[in-house]
């Protein structure tokens, strides 16, 4: 492992911020989502029944694996880019940027080494969410899952690696913004245009739209989206890595 690799790598261990982050994306979710489902299931006139009958696209595995998608399309991307956020803009803030300057590393394999274990550390979040929600629906009476449940909860696998790579090109407002608040401002504004480009109908072509979008599909009432347009997802963390490594290879100290 190269030194720019090991020493972020014990950054992430050693982050409370990461740890919390990763039991609250892996726990809250299911929770959530089954909550939502045996809101539901009371038929109650309530407030929390009425908000969970309207959001949820039906009974049993189907509506909790349909709030479970809802949840995370937009946890996951918040998320994951707080960590993001945090790991590069904890650099210009606590102000160990500087030392980058003088160390034999070069800043552009520090950048790529965040990337590289923010990227696996995401995807591993993505999963274990899924997987411990699976067996949440188990132990609270669900039954097994169908064929067609399992199918969707591996479009809900794809959903929630596809979340975490959105969260990525925050690492570009942390690091132009050098600081925290740039990367928050950033996650926000991505998360509400989100949400409107859905309702103004043109979610397919907005990437943060896309993977919410395809997960739960027409038959909860949601446009077709073809693979390449679920391809954006990937290309703009790729974009974001490329312009964020560029900018910690050619800007001054300050």
């Amino acid at each position: 492992m190269s030194p720019a690799y090991a020493v972020e790598a014990l950054k992430v261990r050693r982050s409370r911020v990461v740890l919390v982050a990763t039991l609250a994306l892996v726990l809250v979710p299911g929770a959530m989502a089954r909550a939502f489902l045996a809101a539901a299931a009371q038929g109650g006139n309530d407030p929390a029944s009425l908000k969970a009958q309207a959001i949820l696209p039906g009974v049993g595995w189907t509506g909790y694996l349909g709030g479970l998608m809802q949840i995370y399309a937009t946890a996951g991307v918040v998320g994951v880019g707080i960590v993001v956020g945090w790991c590069f803009g904890r650099e210009y803030t606590d102000r160990t940027v500087v030392s980058l300057y003088a160390s034999a590393t070069p800043r552009e394999a520090v950048a790529s080494a965040k990337f590289a274990l923010l990227t696996l550390w995401a995807t591993a979040v993505g999963t274990a969410m899924v997987l411990a929600s699976l067996l949440l629906g188990l132990a609270t009476g669900l039954g097994m899952p169908d064929d067609g449940d399992w199918r969707t909860a591996a479009r809900m696998m794809i959903l929630a690696i596809l979340s975490g790579l959105l969260a990525l090109p925050v690492a570009a407002a942390a690091s132009v913004g050098r600081g925290y608040l740039p990367a928050v401002g950033a996650l926000l504004v991505l998360v509400v245009l989100a949400e409107v480009a859905t309702v103004a109908g043109v979610g397919g072509w907005w990437p943060w739209s896309v993977p919410a979008l395809w997960a739960m599909g027409p038959e909860a009432g949601m446009s077709a989206i073809s693979v390449a347009h679920l391809l954006l997802a990937p290309a703009v963390a790729l974009v974001g890595a490329v312009v964020t490594v560029r900018w910690w290879r050619h800007a001054e100290v300050v």
